[in-house]
């Protein structure tokens, strides 16, 4: 079998590539006799050549010989036992010269580097789009790093490591990168290397010279000193020498033994002799000098402290000039300051958690210091006789008793903190502040008024620090401590972020959790950050205010003292709160009047009150009578489908195109449950308009003001009109002129027209009440209000307060619900009544029309007789809505009248209904439940309907 067969064959061996492939191409090319045996398909197989090894074999060719050139064909060719065997070449040889010539061509070809770009970013793609991102990715990164070291073998170093690729998606594992990176860790430090490096075999004489017989570190210094100074490497003369030598302990003063001696004198009561005297007489100066320790929290053996930390002199001390009654007076005097001093360091001294105890430590540790100070400046007053006074104890106690005594009443407060609570209240201590200034300024102790006052202040402005950042940014940190704000829903929808998205924080009680002096201003607090962040979401930024000059401005406490001597009948809180309310205005105004402003410029607050008032509250009466008319026109005519939500929706568009407040892409009509399908009268009755559901879709700052829950007041309000309107135009235009005159000529008809006219009267006396008593009121008193309301807060008030009155004054709370469903059964009764005369109008002219055809079929012949009387039959059965004929005479037979019966039934309902309704409504009216229901009662009265 010849080498261009089994190539060419279609049977290539998957083994066959690289240089083998490169070879069977290059028989290919052979301009030989036989190279027309090759067949097509190895040509088309030949043509991807494996060029970098032909590059390479000719490389080798260039730096070998031209002998060991050909000995390494014959042994290529030997490598094939196929090609060693074939004849089909002709001899050896010759195949030998047709390798010779291929690998000897001097211009070989040379790889395409676009293409092999191209086929890697293909690779590429193909690991990203089989879901190997890992791979795709430590291929582009290495990709990168070689475009950066690119010479001009890299597209066929590239092209090669492509052609021996196998499968590399499936093949490849990115874990086997780590393996090339080789770590070099440093092995760990031992004793070993430290003493290879420095050995510890005292070559430089370090410790030959060591004095062992001193110790102290003087000493080793003396050793040093002298070790250093008999060194060979030290000059042997210079002026330096002469100046610094000799011993270090020359440098030393020798103690003063008589200086101490009479320190010892002075303390003689802690001398060896202390046993042997029965009383030791004190001086002042010296008692003096250990009560300041004392005060100090120092020691002191002449004064004995008790576990209850009061204060004795020891009784084998004695003055002699006071008597020891006197100093064991003094004594439980000082006992008490040097308790009170000894717990305020110790409370000094804990940790406190929060950043209002905190600032008040700090306070506490600088008053402190400031007392002891003034008690060294005490001491040195009575022990040096400065200005030539003696040491007396009554003028030290004096002094002592006044440089504490605010202190003390400060310190006084920590008994109630009440340590024990877990966790405590941060800010009780800003309220015991708060109470001793109002003490302090109720019984004129300008003293101590003055000096907790800063130490309020100071707190307060800690407290305070968090608050302001909620007044001029809107927005809570997660470091705030103890302040009356948190941040409620975090998810909470855009509608409702007024009311949710920031909450004032309550304790258990249900009380707020703030200062009391806070609780009439924290309302005030937290709507001023709420607008703030209020106004941020509108896409408006409220301008930097320097929130610290307005509180040097309005909040400066020698302010609000400056003439608390001279005008003490200004209380302090009245002070306080006056500062406090101009300080919060200064902000609360700004913000406030900004919202209000966006509100009604960039999003219509103005025109979306009207527009509900138009689409629910029947605000124009052409335009809802027009709504009326076609929807009681579809439910006459008895369509199922009258309640289709399309058409209901393209309808109330259409109609409130031509007013302007309106938004016809926020009108969309709903419906709740099919439509009742039946006689013609239950399908008229006004239940049946309960299934609309008219929603008027509100940008979400106005959703905020107007709720989900004013929303079902608005369309509950607007299907009572919807129904008083149906009856109201079924009574008007059920009775045309016709029908009035032929009911005035019928027994049971004068009963009928009563009856309308009675229930026409309260159809427009409820409805006029609704309209003109109730809904214009409130609605011109709620625009009134809202112009005058301050922030968000209260126009939601002013609007739920509107809501209320209208679900009451319209009877739609639930304890006028049996009165509501009073007023639906009259609406009813009324959609009755006009069907049944409707009804007996319709049997009139069918009654007429067929007495008049058998007049004329009696000259007729039989066959058009009969065809005519069928027709007549037929038109006896149509209940067709038409009008009477005025010429009609008195011509009607006894199946065509009023059923007298049924007409006394529904009058007598409606004296009983009549008689609820004006009894409940009188009874609402004295008790007081509803405002205006009296008016509507009295309306009632006015038209004689009232029952009884």
């Amino acid at each position: 079998m010849s080498l261009a067969r089994l190539v060419g064959g279609g049977r290539t061996p998957k083994y066959i590539g690289g240089p083998w492939h490169l070879l069977a191409s290059r028989f290919s090319l052979l301009a030989s006799p036989r190279a027309a045996e090759v067949p097509l398909p190895f040509s088309q197989h030949v043509v991807s050549l494996h060029r970098p090894w032909t590059l390479c074999v000719f490389d080798i060719y260039t730096m070998a010989q031209q002998a060991q050139v050909r000995d390494l064909a014959k042994e290529l060719i030997n490598c094939f036992p196929i090609l060693a065997s074939t004849n089909e070449f002709g001899k050896s040889n010759s195949l030998h010269d047709h390798i010779l010539q291929t690998l000897l061509d001097p211009k070989p070809g040379r790889t395409n580097q676009f293409e092999v770009s191209a086929r890697f970013e293909g690779l590429e793609e193909k690991f990203s789009v089989l879901n190997n991102d890992e791979l795709a990715n430590a291929l582009r990164e290495r990709l990168d790093e070689l475009s950066t070291r690119a010479n001009r073998w890299t597209p066929e170093i590239l092209s090669l490591l492509l052609n021996l690729s196998d499968h590399p998606l499936e093949e490849t594992k990115v874990e086997s990168l780590d393996k090339l990176s080789v770590t070099s860790e440093s092995p760990p430090l031992t004793w070993s290397d430290i003493l290879a490096d420095d050995p510890l075999d005292n070559h430089d004489c370090l410790w030959d010279d060591v004095d062992f017989v001193r110790d102290g570190s003087d000493d080793d210094a003396d050793s040093i000193v002298r070790a250093s100074t008999t060194s060979d490497d030290m000059p042997t003369a210079s002026s330096y020498e002469d100046d610094t030598a000799g011993d270090l302990h020359d440098l030393f003063l020798p103690p003063d033994e008589d200086g101490l001696s009479d320190i010892l004198k002075v303390q003689f009561w802690d001398s060896n002799n202390f046993h042997t005297q029965a009383t030791i007489i004190l001086t002042e100066a010296q008692l003096i000098r250990e009560v300041d320790f004392v005060l100090r929290g120092l020691l002191s053996k002449i004064l004995k402290q008790h576990f209850d930390r009061t204060l004795d002199v020891l009784s084998r001390y004695q003055l002699k000039h006071v008597s020891p009654t006197k100093v064991s007076e003094l004594s439980r005097g000082w006992s008490v300051i040097a308790a009170e001093l000894a717990r305020l360091r110790d409370w000094k001294n804990q940790e406190q958690r929060y950043h209002l105890l905190q600032t008040f430590q700090a306070i506490m540790a600088e008053r402190l210091s400031a007392v002891e100070y003034t008690l060294t400046q005490i001491r040195l007053q009575c022990l040096t006789s400065q200005g030539g006074s003696t040491a007396s104890l009554l003028c030290y106690d004096d002094m002592v008793q006044n440089a504490t005594r605010s202190m003390r009443q400060l310190g006084s407060i920590l008994g109630d903190l009440h340590p024990k609570e877990d966790p405590p209240i941060p800010f009780g201590i800003l309220e015991l502040l708060y109470d001793r200034l109002c003490t302090s300024h109720t019984i004129g102790d300008t003293d101590a008024l003055n000096y907790v006052i800063g130490v309020f202040f100071q707190c307060l402005q800690t407290y305070l620090k968090p608050l302001k950042s909620w007044m001029a940014h809107g927005e809570l940190s997660r470091f705030d401590q103890g302040i009356f704000i948190q941040d409620g829903e975090p998810n909470v929808s855009l509608t409702e972020v007024w009311c949710r998205r920031h909450l004032l924080v309550l304790d258990d009680s249900g009380q707020l959790y703030a200062p009391r002096f806070l609780h009439l201003t924290a309302k005030s607090i937290l709507n001023t950050g709420k607008s703030v962040h209020f106004l941020r979401l509108l896409g408006h930024s409220q301008p930097e205010s320097d929130a610290e000059e307005q509180w040097t401005a309005h909040f400066d406490s020698k302010q609000i003292c400056a003439d608390i001597s001279a005008n003490p009948l200004y209380s302090f809180p009245e002070r306080f709160d006056k500062a406090l309310d101009e300080w919060i205005a200064s902000s609360y105004n700004s913000s406030s009047a900004m919202l209000r402003q966006q509100l009604n410029m960039q999003c219509g607050l103005a025109e979306v009150l009207d527009a509900l008032e138009y689409v629910y509250l029947f605000r124009n009466g052409a335009l809802s009578s027009e709504i009326v008319s076609a929807i009681a026109a579809r439910l006459d005519r008895g369509n199922v489908d009258w309640s289709d939500e399309f058409v209901l929706t393209d309808l109330l568009r259409s109609v409130f195109t031509v007013v302007s407040c309106v938004d016809n892409e926020s009108l969309i009509v709903r419906t709740s449950g099919a439509s009742i399908c039946g006689t013609s009268s239950q399908q008229r009755s006004v239940n049946n308009l309960h299934s609309i559901h008219v929603k008027y879709l509100l940008p979400w700052p106005i959703a905020n003001i107007v709720s989900k829950t004013a929303m079902r007041t608005y369309q509950r309000v607007f299907i009572l009109l919807l129904q008083l309107q149906r009856a109201k135009q079924a009574l008007e235009r059920g009775f045309p002129r016709d029908l009035m005159r032929r009911l005035m000529r019928d027994p049971a008809g004068f009963s009928a027209i009563a009856l309308r006219h009675r229930m026409l009267w309260f159809v427009n006396t409820v409805f006029s009440y609704f309209v003109d008593v109730v809904l214009s009121v409130a609605s011109v008193d709620m625009r009134r209000k809202i112009a005058e309301s301050g922030d968000l807060d209260e126009l939601i008030e002013t609007h739920q307060a509107y809501i209320a009155r209208l679900d009451e004054q319209c009877l739609l709370s639930q304890d006028r619900a049996q009165v509501m469903q009073a007023i639906s059964s009259v609406l009813d009764l009324i959609i009755l009544l006009t069907g049944e005369c409707r009804r007996y109008g319709s049997q009139v002219i069918s009654r007429f029309g067929a007495q008049s055809m058998r007049v004329d079929l009696m000259n007729q012949p039989p066959l058009s007789r009969r065809s005519q009387a069928a027709d007549v039959s037929d038109h006896d059965d149509d209940d067709n809505e038409v009008g009477l004929d005025p010429l009609l005479g008195s011509s009607i037979t006894r199946s065509a009248a009023l059923p007298s019966l049924k007409l006394k039934n529904m009058h007598d309902s409606f004296q009983q209904l009549l008689g609820f309704i004006s009894v409940s409504l009188r009874g609402a009216s004295k008790g007081g439940d509803a405002y205006g229901v009296e008016i509507l009662t009295d309306m009632l009265a006015v038209g004689g309907l009232e029952y009884g």
